[in-house]
């Protein structure tokens, strides 16, 4: 029976650091997946987008020769800026013909660029605004081998903003971002408060990474998402220079004194509409909410059209 119990802890002792090293593997290429720079295609894959799709299909059916029109004619000009680390971070800028100081500041969400964000800065442009449109670190022609979550993009938004408060020092900036970039825009707000930030449009932002990926894993994966985040969080801030539980729109909100528009789609199978009331409910400025019908994640601009820009720019014409 002793021989037995020793030959058995004798195993234990291999098979569970084998086990263990294992389980790091698998985590290590799910934060290469999720957090590293690449196609993310794959992840795409894993949910059901076809609302996003046919709403994307059709904004390109009926606006996409006028965008393609706007950005091949418009004055506009393209460089990098250093974000916060001296990471170089891709803007092209739509200026006005006539001198003015509303700019807006329009950010792509997770796994996108600039572009995609075009049917949001033709409308800005077309309301008299200039326009800066980043691609955030890790993606399109900016620099970075890691996704920052809005933690790391907060600082670029913020640097990005000084810049044009050097160039204008009476700018009056809206933040505007989708996504990942609706939580980069409410960090960036929190983190750089100042007189010039004038407004934030926040549209279908997660409420914390960490809860966003366990929510995925547990979703898409139909794996139980615990330890696994933490071990994710352990290695995100090893590797990429941030923790995943801080990248956390939730705990920065109320620290805004702008006012905030937050949207959502009530349809959105990426980010739960839940977590848009607990960012509504914690913020302490000027608010407002609209859960936009039938939309999937991040194309409530392209289901409610007319209503939505209403909505945005009401909101922006009192905030000012």
């Amino acid at each position: 029976m002793k021989t037995r119990t020793k030959l058995g802890l004798t195993a234990a002792a291999f098979i569970l650091p084998a086990a263990a090293a294992d389980m790091y593997s698998e985590i290590n290429y799910i934060f290469k997946l999720a957090i590293g720079r690449g196609d993310k295609l794959k992840l795409s894959r894993c949910a059901d987008l076809s609302l996003e799709e046919k709403a994307i299909e059709e904004e390109d059916k009926y606006e996409g020769e006028n965008i393609r029109y706007w950005k091949k004619y418009a004055r506009h000009t393209q460089c990098y800026i250093e974000g916060y680390d001296k990471t170089a971070i891709y803007c092209k800028v739509y200026l006005q013909k006539q001198h003015t100081h509303r700019w807006a500041l329009v950010v792509h969400g997770y796994g996108g660029n600039g572009d995609i964000m075009d049917y949001a800065s033709k409308k800005y442009y077309d309301k008299g605004y200039n326009v800066v449109i980043p691609d955030l670190r890790g993606h399109g022609k900016s620099r970075g081998m890691f996704i920052g979550m809005g933690s790391l993009d907060k600082e670029d938004i913020s640097n990005i903003a000084k810049l044009i408060i050097k160039g204008d020092e009476n700018a009056e900036i809206v933040l505007h971002g989708v996504s990942m970039g609706g939580a980069a825009v409410i960090m960036a707000a929190a983190a750089f408060g100042c007189r010039n930030i004038k407004a934030v449009i926040s549209d279908c932002s997660f409420d914390r990474a960490d809860k966003i990926i366990a929510y995925q894993i547990s979703h898409n994966f139909h794996v139980f998402p615990y330890p696994i985040i933490n071990i994710l969080d352990i290695i995100c801030r090893r590797r990429a220079g941030y923790s995943l539980k801080k990248a956390a729109p939730i705990k920065e909100v109320c620290k805004i004194n702008v006012p905030v528009l937050f949207i959502h789609g009530s349809r959105d199978k990426l980010v739960p509409t839940k977590m848009v009331y607990r960012l509504y409910k914690k913020a302490k400025c000027k608010k407002d909410i609209f859960v936009c019908p039938n939309a999937g994640h991040g194309v409530s601009a392209l289901v409610a059209g007319r209503v939505y820009w209403n909505k945005v720019f009401d909101f922006l014409e009192k905030a000012a």
